[in-house]
């Protein structure tokens, strides 16, 4: 009994499977059609998964086939590519996130009876992505907290820019993050977060009696990581100030 060209057809399509991994493909499903390749050779299948290389379709007997992406029609690989923009692959998503606080300047002043540091202080962060696929439209949003304690008369280092949250003033910032690929990191810096030491002179005393240096201090880091808009990843410092911190 003699194959029929459309049997071949299948034959030959099927010989092309590829032993790829399907871990990056955007998996879905979508209508049954008619699949050619280059050749003019036709076979009826669904699509069911694809990435910018590799494509897998489902024949109408289940049987599953994968091939590059090349070996279809350009009528077919126009057609994969618009199927991919509506199916996009579901992320699972996990990152390691470092931070360091680096100071950024200093200066000592004095002011009336009292001798006055201002610090600035920011977060260097590096995100490491570690979902199994490229990412970009990644956000990093952060609080910093910080409690005033300085006897300073300058009033910009308090406030500016800054929201309360309970005893504690808060810098609120976000960065656009450069697209990161599979087990690479990308790095961010946040603003800067001023706080002030304070010393009065040698002959003066506080109200209280007090001598003693008073000093402002960064009590808290909080980082949100957002793809696309969508929050994939939180991480606290260990500070009681963001321990039940509402975002």
């Amino acid at each position: 009994m003699k194959a029929t060209e459309s049997t071949l057809s299948r034959v030959r399509l099927a010989l092309l499977t590829l032993a790829l991994s399907l871990s990056g493909l955007v998996h879905g499903e979508s209508e049954l059609r008619e699949f050619s390749n280059s050749e003019g050779q036709t076979i009826m299948a669904r699509l069911i998964a694809a990435d910018e290389k590799t494509a897998k379709i489902q024949m109408e007997n289940g049987r599953e086939v994968e091939a590059g992406i090349t070996y279809f029609s350009q009528a077919d690989q126009d057609y994969i590519a618009e199927w991919r923009k509506t199916n996009k692959p579901e992320i699972t998503y996990q990152f390691e996130v470092d931070y360091t606080k680096k100071r950024r300047d200093r200066e000592t002043r004095n002011e009336g009876n009292v001798e006055v540091t201002y610090e600035n202080w920011y977060y260097e962060v590096e995100v490491e992505n570690l979902s199994q696929v490229d990412l970009e439209g990644l956000e990093l949003q952060y609080k910093i907290y910080k409690s005033v304690n300085a006897d300073a008369a300058e009033t910009r280092y308090r406030g500016e820019g800054l929201v309360r949250e309970g005893p504690f003033l808060v810098r609120k910032g976000k960065v656009d993050l450069k697209p990161v690929a599979y087990l690479k990191s990308v790095s961010a810096e946040t603003e800067t977060m001023m706080i002030s030491k304070s010393q009065l002179d040698p002959d003066y005393y506080y109200v209280d009696g007090d001598k003693s240096k008073k000093k402002d201090e960064i009590d808290g880091f909080w980082i949100k990581l957002f793809h696309n808009g969508k929050e994939v990843h939180s991480v606290k410092s260990s500070h009681g100030a963001v321990k039940d911190a509402k975002w």
